[in-house]
């Protein structure tokens, strides 16, 4: 007789046990639908947090430039400033050479110019845009792309569809490689 109480209690502690979690679990699903429900907790993408982090730190300085450069290249860069030129190299050298074409850089220079617009460069006379790939095995880094883009430009640009624009085509003078070459759209030094 003692076994079969011994054993009742033991099924009752069971059943309180499983009791208990499963109404903890209730608790915390809602708190945490509460919670998201009610923006207390949200989950941010990856251009939301660099959006708040640019935020933070000030406008038209260099470290903003290099957050908003950092967030949209995929490799390194390096830029030259002084008061009213910018100079800002990209080195391509990450990419498959299939992606090494006149439309993928084309979207890379105007992903830039985006940055430099977005970081606070308003005032700028020119910036300077170039890009750097391996073309050949025995040659490092070989200058594919070129442009440089005047404060007529920079100021009559549509910024909102920048992602969308030719710089090339809207370049007094630009370089392109061989590789690269398309239909001549501009003057080409």
């Amino acid at each position: 007789m003692n076994t079969v109480r011994e054993i009742k209690s033991a099924k009752n502690a069971w059943r309180a046990a499983t009791l208990v979690l499963a109404s903890l679990f209730c608790v915390l699903t809602v708190a945490i639908m509460y919670a998201f429900s009610t923006h207390r907790v949200r989950l941010v993408t990856d251009a939301e947090r660099n959006a708040l982090i640019a935020q933070e730190l000030p406008l038209a300085t260099s470290e903003r430039l290099e957050h908003e450069l950092a967030a949209v290249l995929p490799g390194a860069f390096e830029v030259t400033a002084n008061e009213k030129d910018m100079a800002i190299h990209v080195d391509l050298s990450g990419e498959d050479k299939s992606q090494i074409t006149y439309r993928n850089v084309v979207r890379v220079f105007a992903r830039v110019l985006s940055a430099v617009h977005d970081s606070g460069y308003q005032d700028l006379e020119s910036v300077t845009l170039s890009a750097a790939y391996p073309v050949d095995d025995q040659i490092n880094n070989t200058t594919v792309a070129t442009v440089t883009l005047d404060r007529n430009f920079l100021n009559n640009v549509n910024w909102d569809h920048i992602l969308r624009s030719d710089v090339f085509e809207a370049a007094e003078k630009y370089h392109l490689h061989p590789i690269l070459r398309t239909n001549s759209v501009a003057k080409v030094d």
